[in-house]
């Protein structure tokens, strides 16, 4: 299975987020992030913006829409499968007024591959499985009536 833990950085911070939303599930959540994470990546990767829009917060939309229009502009396509999860665990949370943030340590194995305007590998290979780590922070308003988190910064580990 799917490594999905609390990680003893975000323990205090799970505990007020729950203090303030007593629904926050961290495990439900990270299933949750899972789904989120696969569908950002691999809406990035085909250039699809409309599913953006609803699971990103207006600046890192702006990012990724930047990134996906220089790909079009230089007649780049980019292919990314995320073939599955090594981890999805909880490596940060805070509560900040009634703001919750939690950041997720994703463990994936990707295919990544950049194709030019002729559809040769100009980057990636289509047949080596790649180990990423993600760091990705979402936030959700605990006092709003929607249940949906955004995502609101990426980084990369190592």
């Amino acid at each position: 299975g799917i490594r999905a833990t609390v990680l003893p950085t975000a323990a205090a911070g799970v505990a007020a987020i729950r203090s303030a939303d007593s629904g926050f599930d961290p495990l439900g959540f990270a299933a949750g992030a899972r789904t989120a994470f696969t569908a950002i990546v691999e809406a990035f990767a085909k250039g699809q913006t409309a599913p953006l829009k609803a699971l990103l917060d207006a600046p890192i939309y702006s990012s990724f829409e930047a990134a996906i229009r220089s790909r079009n502009e230089r007649q780049e396509k980019a292919e990314t499968t995320v073939i599955g999860f090594e981890a999805s665990d909880i490596a940060a949370a805070e509560l900040q007024g009634s703001l919750a943030l939690v950041t997720v340590r994703f463990v994936t194995e990707q295919i990544n591959v950049t194709r030019n305007a002729e559809g040769q590998v100009a980057d990636g290979n289509p047949n080596e499985v790649q180990k990423v780590v993600d760091l990705w922070t979402f936030r959700r308003d605990t006092k709003s009536s929607d249940p949906n988190w955004v995502l609101i910064k990426t980084e990369s580990e190592g």
